[in-house]
């Protein structure tokens, strides 16, 4: 039977560019930064762009790369590239792993404790030239769309009366749930400055005093000239 001949109209349909027009692609904007344990009071995404600042990916070193963020422009589009965004989402990282051993009891659930310390203070801004189009609070409502899906979680206590320097063996995980932070579908155009800002009133320090980690999530399809 051999396979069938296909048209040039069924090519032309699935072309990835045509010279001459646009071309769209689900293709979400990111941006990651440290958070500081001893907290801060105004953290700003989308500003530094690859090639520049410093990388926060775990283990890496030198300036943001791939892992950081997928801006090539600072505060902006690059020429023959808009944005149509859909939505919004944090994502947090303490700096602790969520499976340790030899914990002593007085610092069981830190890893937990982070998340939450994170989730329920702050506020968020996004903006477009000089128009805010999200200002909301706390940071709690701008949960993530994927995270660890955790099976068990356990402590176990070590035989005998436990106290404040006891060592246990914990297996612990947190996230923020909900519902996804969709927004009214806003352009983006090439060259338009576009920035997301977390505020704080004062500096929140992060219980297990381990810097953790920040992305930016805005959720989107990417508008490109065809090449």
């Amino acid at each position: 039977m051999g396979r069938p001949i296909l048209t040039k109209a069924q090519l032309q349909a699935h072309r990835t560019t045509v010279p001459g027009v646009q071309d769209s692609v689900w293709s979400p904007l990111y941006d990651s930064q440290p958070y500081a344990a001893a907290g801060q009071t105004q953290l700003n995404f989308f500003a530094n762009p690859i090639g520049t600042g410093t990388t926060s990916a775990p283990g890496a070193t030198g300036p943001k790369t791939d892992a950081d963020t997928n801006m090539v422009s600072s505060g902006l589009l690059a020429k023959g590239t808009e944005f149509y965004a859909e939505g919004l989402e944090l994502l947090f990282f303490p700096g602790i792993l969520p499976v340790r051993e030899a914990v002593a009891l007085a610092n069981v659930g830190q890893f937990a404790d982070d998340v939450w310390t994170f989730w329920r203070t702050g506020w968020l801004r996004l903006r477009i030239q000089q128009r805010d189009y999200i200002l909301d609070a706390p940071l709690g409502k701008f949960p993530s769309t994927s995270r660890l899906q955790v099976v068990s979680a356990t402590q176990i206590a070590p035989a005998g009366a436990a106290t404040a320097t006891s060592t246990v063996y914990e297996n612990t995980y947190a996230a923020l749930g909900g519902a996804r932070y969709d927004i009214v579908p806003t352009y983006i155009y090439s060259n338009q400055s576009f920035g997301v800002q977390l505020n704080w009133p004062a500096a929140v320090a992060l219980p297990s005093g381990v810097d953790g980690r920040i992305s930016v999530r805005l959720r989107g399809y990417l508008i490109r000239d065809a090449q």
